[in-house]
């Protein structure tokens, strides 16, 4: 007592070719059948029991899709704020002392780099190069003026 099984999707599409077949053209010659663009125009009257995920097999043929292109690749992170962070703290730093004329050259070196690469901003970076070569001068200064101090002690 078990239910016949459901004619397969094939069958069922040669069935309905057969339907749309001229009189003389035989059953398997598909001639008079609908295209393509009728069986899009037409939806699902021709297909009674497509799933509705159909429209998403619709949806991929046309002129609407795009053709497939690789994802823009992130930028690397970015050089300048850091530079003008060092810059600002050797400033502040050469103001009190000129023993952390180190921190004004990394400060330096650091904006340079950050002058070369591309998607860096030149502004930050221009600012951080002034603030860091000012600090190294305060800096170098602070030690200039220490340096006769220590004779005398």
């Amino acid at each position: 007592m078990s239910a016949p099984t459901p004619p397969s999707r094939r069958a069922r599409k040669a069935a309905q070719d057969a339907a749309f077949a001229p009189a003389g053209a035989g059953a398997g010659a598909g001639v008079g059948g609908p295209t393509a663009a009728e069986q899009i125009a037409a939806g699902d009257a021709f297909d009674d029991e497509r799933l509705p995920t159909a429209q998403l097999e619709r949806a991929a043929f046309g002129e609407h899709v795009l053709p497939w292109s690789p994802p823009v690749p992130t930028a690397p992170p970015s050089v300048a704020p850091w530079a003008l962070a060092l810059a600002v703290a050797a400033l502040v730093a050469s103001l009190f002392a000129g023993v952390l004329l180190p921190l004004g050259v990394v400060a330096i070196v650091s904006s340079i780099i950050s002058l070369r690469r591309a998607h860096d901003s030149r502004r930050v970076a221009v600012w951080a190069l002034v603030l860091a070569v000012v600090s190294v001068v305060f800096s170098a200064g602070w030690l200039f003026w220490a340096l006769p101090q220590l004779s005398t002690i």
